[in-house]
């Protein structure tokens, strides 16, 4: 069974999430800067596509109106429906507005 979760990040009052992808025992994490989490909320409450270069320089995140594809440096790319990514950080952010 395959889940997909926002949460706050590890370290308490720091800004930005976790993007957490679950699948059977199999656990990927990604963080996202309060910088690039507010970026991705932008492009999905407008309902665009965008690149979103990371700050390391070498990830990025694809915003397109079915799939949105995360390219993480030494990691095989994560997907997840662009619309449940969008549900997720408007339900996340809500409950988190300072993230």
């Amino acid at each position: 069974m395959s889940e997909f979760q926002v949460d706050t990040p590890y370290i308490p009052n720091e800004k930005g999430c976790r993007l957490i992808w679950r699948h059977d025992d199999d656990e990927k994490i990604i963080y996202l800067r309060h910088e690039d989490l507010t970026e991705l909320n932008d492009v999905l409450s407008h309902n665009s596509t965008s690149k979103i270069e990371l700050e390391d320089g070498v990830s990025s995140i694809m915003i397109n109106s079915d799939i949105t594809e995360f390219f993480m440096a030494h990691m095989k790319p994560l997907e997840i429906q662009t619309k449940t990514l969008k549900d997720k950080i408007s339900e996340f952010l809500a409950k988190n507005p300072n993230a």
